[in-house]
């Protein structure tokens, strides 16, 4: 969240003084001074971007040093009770979560002292700039909408001043399932039923749902019980659940979600998504929600049910594109393959960067679970965001949308790309493309509605 922090000073820099600084970069040239107007412009420029990139870079520093205090205290006693538990997992996640703090506290100050961020704050800003021009040609060039459509939607975006991006309230549901759900009329509890499901490639093993045992130790995630349930007790509850006491297991700490979240929020901002998060705990009534399907139409099946009612774009258009006005996420426990981080549905087909087709699902949606360490699996939620908004996998562990299933964790802008950029990012070429899928697609009604300042 501290890095949040800092991002929400960036832009509140970037807002108040950048805008108009590069709209007096675009300003016509006075030629009888030899252009001193655009001169004088390109120096402010270039002041307020290091000043907000030594703003910035302190506070991001601090905040790394927070991080590593912060993960030092924690894993010191996680190491400490998964050593007395035998909870070797816990024991490793404590390790792996201290080295990796460390790691990026020195490298953050590697980056700083090699002026490595302060490149990358040069050209993230010039593409930003690109990326808004861009987006005006876009506007312009669509002749679906009326000229005060057009005049409107600009204003929205902030395409003419007022901070550049699409402004959208993203809800963010944190499932949950209670041990006392279901059984009503004499039936079996829902844990109950689901644990002792015969089929095995929709049984929900109430261990592994509580994160006592997981279907390897490299796909384990991290649930959070309420109430007093341990390992010991699974077998009790199976057999006579209405005396066990009531205990609530959520998919993930709210702690963790708020990282995931703050990470997305943080990534958004490279492909011009101004995105506000409205969370909600949900409880998970189905078993299908609760170990999720992997194929397109287990994932339509989902997003189609109670409470998301999601449409799709073949029964009503006009619904489905008002839900991509109202993006959703899951925040769920398992899926049938665990090996998956998440699983995202985009409503139309739409080209890849590399001009490949990313063929369209009719609905929109995505869903993610826990999975650690987090400096690997932070930004699972963003990228599969970035799926519904027509983006494509693409390979190299310095990408957000990489998938490690289909393509190679390097390529040969890795190296170089972590000097510049502080995590793994989304290409200028992925931004145009989300801007692409944003036009053709969201109503006029959408875009030229801003949802928050």
């Amino acid at each position: 969240m501290a890095h949040q922090v800092c991002h929400d000073i960036g832009g509140w820099v970037d807002k108040t003084f950048t805008d108009p600084v590069e709209r007096c970069v675009e300003r016509d040239c006075s030629w009888w001074c030899l252009c001193c107007n655009k001169w004088f412009c390109f120096i402010v420029w270039i002041v307020t971007i290091v000043a907000t990139w030594v703003v910035v870079t302190v506070c991001e520093l601090v905040a790394d040093i927070l991080d590593v205090m912060v993960a030092v205290v924690v894993g010191i006693v996680n190491i400490f009770i998964g050593i007395f538990t035998w909870d070797w997992g816990r024991v490793w996640d404590a390790l792996v979560g201290i080295v990796s703090s460390v790691v990026g506290l020195v490298w953050d100050w590697v980056r700083t002292i090699t002026l490595g961020s302060l490149v990358g704050a040069f050209r993230d800003r010039a593409n930003q700039w690109r990326l808004r021009n861009y987006a005006r040609e876009l506007i312009d060039g669509n002749r679906a909408y009326s000229p005060d459509e057009r005049t409107r939607i600009k204003d929205a975006l902030g395409v003419n001043g007022g901070g550049f991006g699409f402004r959208l309230r993203l809800t963010a549901y944190r499932g949950f399932v209670r041990s006392d759900q279901g059984g009503d009329d004499g039936d079996v509890r829902d844990l109950v039923a689901w644990h002792n499901d015969a089929d095995a490639n929709t049984r929900v093993d109430l261990r592994i749902l509580a994160g006592f045992e997981s279907t390897t130790f490299w796909q384990r995630g991290r649930p959070e019980i309420d109430g007093d349930f341990s390992e010991s007790d699974v077998d009790g509850y199976l057999a006579d659940p209405a005396s066990a006491s009531v205990f609530t297991i959520y998919c993930m700490s709210n702690s963790v979600f708020d990282d995931k979240l703050s990470a997305a929020r943080v990534k958004a901002s490279q492909v011009g998504l101004k995105l506000r998060f409205e969370k909600q705990d949900l409880q998970l009534r189905r078993a299908e929600h609760v170990r999720m399907g992997l194929s397109s139409s287990a994932m339509t099946s989902l997003l189609e049910s109670p409470p998301f009612n999601r449409t799709r774009g073949t029964v009503d258009i006009a619904a489905a594109k008002r839900d991509l006005c109202a993006p959703i996420t899951l925040g769920s426990f398992l899926y049938s393959d665990n090996s998956f981080n998440g699983l995202s549905a985009h409503l139309a087909t739409h080209p890849c960067v590399d001009g490949e087709p990313f063929d369209g699902d009719d609905i929109t949606g995505c869903t993610f679970r826990d999975r650690a360490p987090d400096f690997a699996f932070r930004y699972v939620p963003i990228h599969e965001i970035g799926h519904t908004f027509g983006l494509c996998h693409v390979g190299g562990v310095h990408r957000i949308m990489l998938s490690a299933k289909q393509n190679g964790l390097f390529d040969w802008p890795t190296i170089p790309e972590y000097w510049l950029s502080s995590g793994p990012v989304f290409t200028y070429g992925e931004a145009k493309r989300v801007w692409d899928y944003i036009v053709a697609n969201f109503s006029a009604e959408c875009l030229a509605t801003r949802q928050f300042d």
